[in-house]
């Protein structure tokens, strides 16, 4: 399988760490869908540009971390990384939710004040998203485990979509991290000793 897109997206990252959970074998096609010439490469497996996006081995293309951990996962058996059916299952998606509003908002963030030239930022609309990023990561704080992980002694779905965003807003803008999520900051630092993470960090 070939997986399109870098690992400073917090999707592509989630991907990439999911398929090494697993135990998958994929080659790795670092483009950014931002860039004009890497974005042509990119448009010729998926007409909307978008990253990331998986190849499968039959030449399917499968768009959108969700989509493609879900399908990861169906043909996981018991390497799967959110349970089955459940409270259990419930409660990971839950948590993968508050980790995808944050990532969202984010990457929201970037654009907003890192690519819009200085003369069109919006002081407002930063402030609303910046709440926004702080709201869902106060959420996922706040049920964050003190040791461990979400999925027990090793990480779940929700562990690495959590890591990648937080990881995410660390790389892009730090602020957004102040005045701190101590409980996150930990629950990231237990996860890069797994090399899936370390080896992928932006």
């Amino acid at each position: 399988m070939i997986l399109y897109g870098r690992d400073l997206s917090p999707y592509v990252r989630r991907v990439a760490i999911w398929c090494a959970l697993q135990g998958r074998e994929i080659e790795r096609r670092p483009l950014a869908a931002t860039d004009p010439e890497e974005s042509k490469e990119i448009a010729k497996v998926h007409p909307g540009t978008r990253v990331p996006a998986l190849v499968l081995d039959d030449g399917t293309v499968l768009v959108d971390s969700w989509a493609i951990c879900d399908w990861l996962d169906e043909e996981a058996g018991d390497r799967r990384l959110v349970p089955a059916s459940g409270l259990a299952r419930r409660e990971c998606l839950r948590r993968i939710g508050l980790a995808t509003a944050t990532a969202e908002k984010a990457v929201a963030m970037v654009y907003e004040k890192n690519r819009r030239p200085e003369a069109l930022h919006w002081a407002d609309w930063q402030a609303r998203v910046a709440g926004q990023v702080r709201g869902a990561l106060g959420a996922l704080e706040a049920i964050a485990p003190a040791d461990g992980f979400f999925g027990g002694a090793a990480p779940d779905g929700s562990d690495i979509a959590t890591v990648c965003a937080y990881q995410f807003v660390e790389a892009t803008n730090p602020w957004l991290l102040d005045p701190g999520f101590p409980r996150l900051a930990a629950l990231a630092g237990r996860a890069m000793q797994i090399d899936a993470v370390a080896q992928t960090r932006p």
